[in-house]
């Protein structure tokens, strides 16, 4: 499939050449894509004075095409009045076009609204159920929203502190603040809920320096059967974190927890478990429940079991979350016909995705398999990992 003038305005903009990319994306007709690129280009007035107007009317016809994005920016025009009166109602009804479309960062804003009565009442049942659908697709904000949400509106301590972990393990630091700010709130409840002990022992382990008073409120909940105390006093015992270092004890903990079902402890069982076919069980069992973190380690044990088939499709999942090692593996397998048939577009496409992690470790690779390759394969390649203008300077060279 040769480039299509979508294709090279995006590329023309990539170069930072506007004005071409204007015109090869308008000769792209109503093709939805180009309109959201035509209407970034009016609203941020790259090679011409910002025209949030017309940014408006481009994204107003993208949108009537299907594209979630442009509908997200349409809910950002009408919520601070550019390029159209403020309104606060319209800036809903754009977000909530945008969640059914496919958006993410959507759900959020549409809770948000919900959630602080902007153009709608407030109703903190609706906010809660989009942002569960928010953290549940990925959006990290979503997790300290809802730990927001318990923390000062619902009044669920527990529940609080669980999003307000969450949302600190994916890098929120506000989160942390509010961690610290709970941990007092918890010491009464710990006494007599078991979850508010798990939660506060957890707490006190990572986030207040105080491992050992961390491990004796965990150990509390953990022989009482709480799943998450008994995954997380595991790893305290496995690392010696504020208790002796036992790894005995941390595998028979986070048996316990395994079998109770948490996903994270099979995953850390499996890789506690070494080479032997028990962590080929508790691995697969923590990539089935969607542990990103079980899909390299499973494709190894998979490999060292010459099932390379189910290997590279675990590879291929990790390299769709985003881990480089997946990337290489799954680029390296397909390139040479491993788990199935050679598929050099599939194998260019990961070697040029790990430049969207920050690894260029996969550009040698890519030199030499090009000159096998015929230059749409080169672009398809470009496009499905969101390096085209990398893939295009390939073609360029191959053909010099």
């Amino acid at each position: 499939m040769r480039l299509q003038p979508y294709d090279r305005g995006l590329l023309a903009v990539q170069r930072g050449a506007f004005e071409e990319a204007r015109e090869q994306l308008e000769l792209a007709g109503p093709d939805d894509r180009a309109l959201l690129v035509l209407g970034q280009l009016a609203a941020s007035g790259n090679g011409e004075p910002a025209d949030p107007v017309r940014a408006r009317r481009l994204y107003e016809r993208a949108a009537e095409l299907g594209n979630a994005e442009a509908a997200h920016n349409l809910g950002v025009l009408y919520a601070t009045g550019r390029g159209v009166a403020q309104d606060q109602t319209a800036a809903l009804r754009w977000y909530q076009r945008s969640a059914e479309l496919g958006s993410v960062p959507a759900l959020r804003m549409v809770g948000l609204m919900y959630g602080t009565g902007q153009g709608v009442p407030v109703d903190q049942d609706e906010a809660e159920r989009h942002w569960r659908m928010a953290a549940a697709a990925g959006e990290a904000q979503a997790l300290h929203d809802l730990g927001t949400l318990f923390a000062y509106h619902k009044v669920d301590l527990p529940e609080a502190a669980s999003w307000y972990l969450k949302a600190a393990q994916a890098g929120i630091e506000m989160a942390e603040r509010e961690l610290a700010l709970l941990a007092p709130k918890l010491h009464g409840p710990a006494s007599v809920d078991r979850r508010a002990r798990t939660m506060l022992g957890v707490i006190r382990a990572f986030h207040l320096a105080d491992p050992a008073g961390g491990v004796q409120l965990l150990a509390v909940s953990a022989d009482d059967g709480d799943a998450t105390a008994q995954r997380t006093l595991g790893y305290l015992v496995q690392h010696g974190i504020g208790t002796t270092q036992d790894d005995i004890r941390a595998t028979a903990l986070y048996r316990a927890a395994a079998e109770a079902g948490d996903a994270l402890a099979a995953f850390n069982l499996g890789v506690l478990s070494g080479g032997s076919d028990e962590a080929v069980h508790w691995l697969r069992q923590a990539a089935e429940a969607g542990v990103t973190e079980a899909y390299p380690p499973l494709g190894d044990q998979l490999s060292a079991r010459d099932l390379d088939e189910e290997a590279l499709r675990w590879y291929v999942r990790g390299a769709e979350s985003g881990d480089k090692g997946s990337m290489f593996a799954a680029a390296c397998w397909y390139r040479d016909g491993f788990g199935g048939p050679v598929d050099l577009v599939q194998a260019l496409r990961w070697y040029l995705a790990m430049l969207n992690v920050g690894s260029g470790d996969g550009v040698h690779a890519a030199h030499a398999i090009v000159p096998g390759m015929t230059v749409d394969e080169i672009h398809e390649a470009g496009r499905l990992s969101g390096r085209l203008l990398e893939a295009d300077i390939f073609v360029q060279r191959h053909a010099s």
